[in-house]
């Protein structure tokens, strides 16, 4: 069973859209260029070929990118959840927020909380505005991911 840390559930969305932001921009300066060459060499019509090749890539990772896009951002708002569930632990339990570490990267019934040496089973509520921890013992090993 693998266990997360704070930093990674803030940090686990952000290099997808690094890598999907430098595709979508070289391919633009790429359809940038090839429109330029079609222009300086307007007898040589394999410019205008890449060009319309690139124009069509761009639209194309535009278009899987606007829906990966809106699936990154429920995913960002359930991490959201999940990333003050494990500040108000911390809080409330009076350790650091490092020290709190879960089993899922999402908020929902039934998340193990590491606290320690101690492991807890979180019991949420039908709204999921309160929980109750429940101390727990576990059988498998565990990983963490910090």
């Amino acid at each position: 069973m693998t266990f997360y840390g704070i930093n990674y559930l803030q940090n686990q969305h952000g290099i997808n859209q690094v890598v999907r932001f430098v595709i979508i921009i070289a391919l633009c300066v790429a359809l940038v260029a090839f429109f330029v060459l079609y222009l300086r060499h307007r007898l040589k019509t394999k410019y205008r070929d890449l060009g319309i090749i690139a124009l069509l890539l761009v639209v194309l990772v535009l278009g899987s990118g606007f829906t990966q896009f809106q699936q990154s951002e429920t995913a960002s708002a359930k991490s959201e959840q999940m990333v003050s569930f494990v500040q108000h632990v911390a809080k409330e339990r009076h350790v650091s927020e490092n020290d709190v570490l879960v089993n899922s990267k999402y908020l929902n019934q039934d998340v193990i909380v590491k606290i320690g040496d101690k492991y807890y089973t979180v019991n949420l509520n039908t709204d999921y505005t309160a929980y109750k921890l429940t101390e727990t013992h576990m059988l498998a090993d565990v990983k963490e991911e910090k």
